[in-house]
């Protein structure tokens, strides 16, 4: 994956933004079909470093995005993945 992305900020937003997608949906499908209790632990605790990780990763991305605007279709790429994680992790917050 690493071929597609020119910028090293991209590549690493990506990484960040795809487990965290994966791992939140894990989270959740493992309490909704096994009601523990000790899921909801985890999955606060997940939600809310996704959350914070995923938004604190989002200002350097919008500044490199805006600094090489030539390269757009690339950080559109990174940028879409990084911010749908953010009302993803929203919800997991609302459904646990």
């Amino acid at each position: 994956m690493k071929n597609k992305f020119k910028h090293s900020i991209n590549y690493i937003a990506v990484q960040i933004a795809l487990p965290s997608i994966i791992v939140g949906a894990i989270c959740l499908f493992l309490f909704k079909n096994n009601s523990n209790t000790g899921f909801v632990g985890i999955g606060y605790f997940l939600a809310i470093v996704i959350g914070v990780l995923n938004s604190i990763m989002l200002l350097p991305l919008a500044v490199n995005t805006l600094r090489r605007i030539k390269d757009y279709p690339e950080h559109l790429k990174a940028l879409v993945l990084l911010l749908i994680n953010l009302p993803l992790s929203g919800a997991y917050l609302e459904i646990l």
